[in-house]
C-alpha cells in the first residue's frame, strides 16, 4: 500500500508577492462566484461544464489570463466537490457566494497530485 503524505505551507509573502496572491485570490474567487449564479440560476454546473466555462471566460476576459490556470481549475474543483457535497453529506449546505470581505483567501496550486499553498 503506497503512503499518502500531504504538506501544507503557511506563506509570509512581501507585499508585492502579497498583493500578486490577493489578485489571483480575486480572480479564482469571480470563478466560484460565477459556478454558485449558474447553479441559483438552474444550470446543473458540472466540473466538464464549469471546465468550459473556464475556458471561454479566459478566451474573452485578458484579466483572467493573467492569473494560474491551475488555481483557477483547482478553486472550480473545490466547487464542484462542495456542491456535490451538499446533496450526498448530511448537513452540508449550497456553496455561498464568496466575497473580499467575508471570505478568508486561500489558493490551491497542484503539482504532480500534490496540494500547496493555503493562505488564510
Amino acid at each position: 500500500m503506497d503512503e499518502v503524505v500531504r504538506y501544507t505551507y503557511r506563506l509570509r509573502p512581501g507585499r508585492t508577492a502579497e498583493k500578486a496572491l490577493l489578485a489571483e485570490w480575486g480572480r479564482c474567487c469571480w470563478l466560484w462566484n460565477e459556478a454558485v449564479h449558474q447553479h441559483r440560476s438552474g444550470q446543473k454546473p458540472t466540473f466538464a461544464k464549469l471546465g468550459k466555462l473556464l475556458t471561454r471566460a479566459r478566451a474573452s476576459m485578458p484579466w483572467l489570463r493573467e492569473g494560474s490556470q491551475v488555481a483557477q481549475q483547482q478553486m472550480l474543483r473545490e466547487y464542484a466537490r462542495a456542491l456535490e457535497q451538499s446533496f450526498t453529506v448530511k448537513g452540508r449546505r449550497r456553496p455561498k457566494v464568496k466575497s473580499r470581505k467575508r471570505s478568508l483567501p486561500s489558493l490551491e496550486y497542484t503539482l504532480r497530485g500534490s496540494r500547496s499553498v493555503r493562505a488564510g
